[in-house]
């Protein structure tokens, strides 16, 4: 397999790993993908349909990492009411109530 050939390789199976959200599987796999690309310098004419198909793949892969991160912005979005239960809960439980001897107040 040469080696842009093995570039789109990789591509689509990090889109598969998107697809099913192996996130850090994923960015091992682009991290590799990215030392493959910078070793290979410049593409041979003979290389433009599949350098077009990893352009399509990168496209997808983008387009599913934004969607995650969106979908992660809006849980993180519903934090503050939990986080305000527990804050609640926290000052509660921080300092006992002084009581006299006697336990009257």
């Amino acid at each position: 397999m040469d080696p842009w050939t093995a570039l789109l390789a990789r591509a689509t199976a990090e889109r598969q790993l998107a697809a099913e959200g192996r996130w850090d599987e994923l960015a091992e796999s682009t991290a590799e993908r990215v030392r493959m690309a910078a070793a290979l310098g410049p593409a041979p004419v003979g290389a433009k349909l599949v350098l077009e198909a990893l352009a399509v793949v990168q496209a997808e892969l983008t387009s599913a990492l934004a969607a995650a991160r969106a979908e992660i912005a809006r849980e993180i979005a519903a934090l503050p009411t939990a986080r305000g239960a527990v804050a609640g809960y926290a000052a509660s439980q921080a300092a006992p109530e002084r009581r006299w001897v006697d336990d009257a107040a």
